[in-house]
């Protein structure tokens, strides 16, 4: 659902002009699963080579696609210049001062994604003594520090390409979602199904009203984005609820084994059909396109890695 509401987005869809909030929930969803991984002891050479096998192969896919096809779709892009910067996860910082690589841009936010992988794992091990309750204060503050620091760089600046696309201006939501994976309580009966739906209708006022190239959403705005996601993550994991059993179905899963790819296709393929289609058109175009890729490399790369890494798990 995240990631279709970043596709409206980038396809200009008049209903999806905060769509870019996709990429916040991501971000909560993320921080609480790798969280939830690393606590459950596993490894970190497995750790990176789960996560290794997990991503880079259809990223490898997608940017040999960019380099053959971006001369004709593309022709003021420098394919081998782009690709080096979204290969290496350089994205977020040379989006962030540089506006590069324009053309698949979107690779910024697996940018972040990645830097979070390196350092996460080992602040993990440092505080493994820590009980529970004072790890949960340090998360806290880390949220709070993290959000200030985001605030404070946007305003300064009021360069909305400098805060938005940074590592270290987006840690914010990855630290909410491990909180949420590291804290003991959940909500139970009422409370939970309240909280699924207050998160539910602040996220889609963010999807209707919020615009992302605005300084003020960037800084304050965020923080509702950030608590509204983290809203929705705490009411899924805390027990089953009518939104938890509507994206259990099996089409919504398996749309969700999906969407990594979809991420990884679509901003490409909008970019170069946005100018030439209506905003409606655009975004089935390329939201069934996108799938269709994506469903693809799923069956014949991530699922075949997948059954890989269980069998080198299991043996």
């Amino acid at each position: 659902m995240a990631v279709f509401t970043v596709v409206a987005f980038h396809c200009r869809f008049p209903f999806a002009l905060g769509g870019m909030v996709g990429v916040d929930v991501f971000f909560v969803l993320s921080g609480y699963l790798i969280t939830t991984i690393l606590r459950s002891g596993i490894g970190l050479p497995e750790f990176y080579w789960r996560r290794a096998t997990r991503l880079y192969p259809p990223l490898l896919l997608m940017l040999a696609a960019y380099a053959a096809l971006a001369p004709l779709v593309f022709p003021a892009a420098n394919p081998a210049f782009d690709v080096l910067l979204a290969g290496l996860y350089l994205s977020d910082y040379t989006m962030a001062f540089w506006y590069q690589p324009s053309s698949i841009g979107h690779t910024w936010s697996l940018a972040v994604e990645e830097h979070f992988y390196l350092v996460w794992p080992l602040i993990i091990l440092a505080t493994r003594p820590l009980p529970v309750r004072p790890l949960m204060w340090l998360l806290a503050v880390g949220f709070v520090v993290a959000t200030t620091w985001r605030i404070v760089d946007a305003h300064v600046w009021q360069d909305w390409h400098r805060t938005y696309f940074r590592f270290d201006t987006r840690m914010s939501g990855l630290i909410l979602g491990a909180l949420i994976a590291v804290m003991p309580w959940r909500p139970r009966g009422e409370r939970v199904r309240f909280i699924g739906r207050i998160s539910i209708y602040m996220l889609l006022v963010a999807l209707l009203f919020f615009r992302f190239r605005n300084i003020w959403f960037i800084g304050w705005g965020g923080i509702a984005v950030d608590l509204a996601a983290a809203g929705l993550v705490l009411s899924l994991v805390s027990g089953e609820t009518a939104i938890s059993r509507f994206l259990a179905r099996d089409g919504l899963r398996y749309l969700g084994l999906l969407s990594y790819s979809i991420y990884l296709w679509h901003y490409p393929i909008a970019l170069a059909l946005r100018d030439q289609l209506d905003p409606f058109t655009t975004s089935i175009v390329v939201g069934g396109l996108a799938t269709l890729i994506a469903a693809v490399s799923y069956r014949y790369i991530e699922k075949p890695l997948k059954d890989l890494r269980d069998r080198r798990r299991a043996a």
